[in-house]
């Protein structure tokens, strides 16, 4: 992988996957004129940089990169012993490793994300305001770094209150570990300003205790209390859950390799056929921060179809989180492959071409394009 700032340039590539639609242009040329995109034409220019494919760049939507300091510390183990708080393994050993530790951890897990051609996070922060100002710092000279903090106190309203002030500071959106926390803390998380993220239906287990304990699913809860922006994982959704979600049009987060890593199944992507989805690699412990794997999986494992499992990757989260995507006017944020075959059967249509993109960019070598300004 390599990063390249371009500031004025023209790109060539033999395929391209251009706008909100990703339109399938081949050839493709495209003028970069100072870190902005000029022009985009169907056919090819002499004397340009040359690739085999281009298409906009990936972002993650949904990681725990400090978790990458443990890595498969729960290896064989339940999901709930590795990951709830307060004493799941990964929240144990987040509370015995020093902050030079982890903010390292978290560093190397976003050089290792860009390695794999994805200059884009969004990052579920442990830790309160410390742990959000430390996953700041480590993300210093990263691309697109979404922090999405999280308050230490989460069984008194009144301390999350006044952590959730002091996040809105630093960062947009917080991120809520379950919907197994009291109303009153959930309200106040609603009632913050910040756009919330939440994870819910994840396995049955805990669905069957949101349901035992409050009489709704955790996707019913989090709607109720939470209002949610985002719903990560969603493995298990109920017909009532999926009238919830498609009358309010929630961003859902899926994270099918993190899924299978815990044996919990995927979801059926019928299931979200109206709904905007995304795609993330989930907790670095378990996952290695790999967009196109975890695309490639999605089509395999759970069914999304290649091009939608590239969308949910591109311009899906583009929207979503409000970054450049490859049209004329925009900030260029691209990707361009080299060594990459292009057979003719590929070239006649985006799903064919999202597929081998998906499927063999693991051979190819991926170049990381972001426009830069004078």
């Amino acid at each position: 992988m390599s990063l390249q700032r371009v500031k004025d340039g023209v790109l060539t590539a033999d395929a391209g996957l251009v706008g909100e639609d990703l339109e399938l242009l081949s050839p493709i040329t495209i003028e970069v004129e100072d870190g902005k995109v000029r022009r985009i034409e169907e056919g090819r220019e002499h004397g340009a940089d040359d690739f085999d494919v281009v298409l906009p760049a990936p972002f993650n939507a949904h990681v725990h990169a400090a978790d990458w300091a443990f890595r498969h510390a729960g290896l064989g183990m339940p999901l709930e012993k590795v990951v709830a708080p307060p004493d799941g393994l990964k929240h144990r050993l987040l509370e015995k490793v020093g902050e030079r530790e982890l903010e390292a951890s978290i560093r190397d897990f976003l050089r290792t994300s860009l390695r794999f051609g994805c200059p884009g996070v969004a990052d579920f922060r442990e830790g309160g305001v410390e742990g959000l100002k430390l996953g700041l710092k480590a993300a210093k000279g990263f691309p697109t770094y979404v922090p999405m903090g999280r308050p230490k106190a989460l069984d008194d309203p009144e301390r999350v209150e006044k952590e959730l002030r002091a996040l809105s500071e630093l960062t947009e959106f917080v991120g809520v570990p379950d919907v197994h926390l009291p109303d009153d803390v959930l309200e106040a998380v609603r009632d913050s300003g910040l756009r919330v993220y939440v994870h819910a239906n994840e396995n049955w287990r805990s669905v069957r205790k949101c349901i035992r304990e409050h009489g709704v699913t955790e996707i019913e809860r989090a709607v109720e209390l939470l209002e949610p922006e985002g719903i990560v994982h969603c493995v298990i959704l109920t017909d009532r859950d999926r009238e919830l979600l498609e009358g309010l049009d929630p961003v859902v987060v899926l994270c099918p390799r993190s899924n299978d890593y815990y044996r919990l199944g995927n979801p059926d992507p019928r299931r979200f056929r109206d709904l905007r989805v995304l795609l993330g690699t989930d907790n670095g412990m378990s996952v290695e921060p790999d967009p196109w794997a975890e695309a490639y999986h999605a089509w395999i494992r759970t069914g999304l179809s290649p091009l939608r499992a590239l969308r949910a990757l591109t311009v899906e989260a583009a929207s979503v989180f409000d970054l450049p995507i490859l049209e004329e006017g925009r900030q260029l944020s691209a990707v361009g492959l080299k060594g990459l075959p292009l057979p003719e059967t590929v070239l006649e249509s985006r799903q064919r071409l999202a597929a081998h993109v998906l499927q063999l960019i693991k051979t190819s070598r991926v170049h990381v394009l972001l426009g830069v300004e004078s």
